[in-house]
C-alpha cells in the first residue's frame, strides 16, 4: 500500500537531488585528487617523524606542497586540507589537533596562535540549491591573533590584527583588530590592551642630578 502511494505521489525534490548530487561529486580538478593523495601520504609518514623540536622541517614539508610559509611550528597532529592554498606568516603556531579546512583559501599573519582543537573552516554547501554544491570562502586571520582552544572559524571571515577568540568560540562574522571575542555566537566582550613595556631602571651615581619629580613612564605598545 505504501509502496503503491509513492509510485502515485512522487516525491517532486527526489529527482532534482539526485541530479545534483550527481553533478556536484567531484567539485575539484583530476590532478587535486593526485595531488591529495600525495600529500595525504606523506602526512602520514614523513609528517609524522618531522620532530617539532625543529619547525623548520614542517614548513619545509607544506612548502613542497605549495604553501607561502615563513618559519612556522605545526604540532604533527594538525591537519591541513590543502597546503598549496595556505600562506603562514612569521612565527607562526599552530597546536595540537588543529583542523585547516581551507578549502577557499587561507591566510594566517606573523606572530598568530591557534591553540589545541581549533578547527577552520573555509567550506560549507548551498542549502538552497537541491544539489549541495560545495562553497568556498577565503579566511583572512591577521598579525598578533590567539584563538584559543576549541574555538570554530566559519567561511569568509576575517580576523583582525591582535584579535583574542575566546575558547569554544563560534565565529560567524568578522572580528575586529585588537578585540576580545567569545560565545556562541561570538560576541564583543572588551578591547585587548596590552600591558606597557618596562623600562629598565637606572641607579643614580653621585655625578647624576636626582629629578625633581617623577619620571614619566616609556612608551606603551
Amino acid at each position: 500500500m505504501y509502496r503503491w502511494a509513492t509510485t502515485m505521489n512522487p516525491d517532486p525534490l527526489r529527482d532534482s537531488y539526485r541530479a545534483g548530487a550527481a553533478a556536484n561529486r567531484w567539485p575539484y580538478p583530476s590532478h587535486i585528487y593526485i595531488i591529495r593523495i600525495f600529500w595525504s601520504l606523506t602526512w602520514n609518514t614523513l609528517w609524522k617523524l618531522a620532530s617539532r623540536r625543529l619547525p623548520i622541517l614542517r614548513t619545509l614539508l607544506v612548502r613542497l606542497f605549495g604553501a607561502k610559509a615563513k618559519y612556522c611550528s605545526i604540532a604533527g597532529s594538525a591537519w591541513i586540507e590543502m597546503p598549496w592554498d595556505l600562506e603562514l606568516g612569521d612565527h607562526v603556531l599552530i597546536g595540537p589537533r588543529v583542523h585547516l579546512y581551507n578549502l577557499g583559501g587561507l591566510s594566517i599573519g606573523d606572530h598568530t596562535v591557534l591553540s589545541q582543537d581549533v578547527y577552520v573552516c573555509g567550506g560549507t554547501h548551498d542549502y538552497t540549491d537541491p544539489g549541495y554544491p560545495l562553497v568556498r570562502k577565503k579566511i583572512i586571520i591577521g598579525n598578533y591573533v590567539w584563538i584559543a582552544a576549541g574555538a570554530f572559524i566559519h567561511p569568509g571571515v576575517t580576523i583582525g590584527d591582535g584579535a583574542v577568540v575566546g575558547a569554544r568560540a563560534v565565529v560567524t562574522q568578522d572580528v575586529a583588530p585588537w578585540t576580545i571575542v567569545a560565545g556562541n555566537p561570538a560576541k564583543f566582550i572588551k578591547a585587548r590592551v596590552l600591558q606597557s613595556v618596562p623600562q629598565p631602571q637606572r641607579v643614580p651615581t653621585s655625578d647624576t642630578p636626582t629629578p625633581a619629580g617623577p619620571e614619566m613612564a616609556g612608551p606603551s605598545v
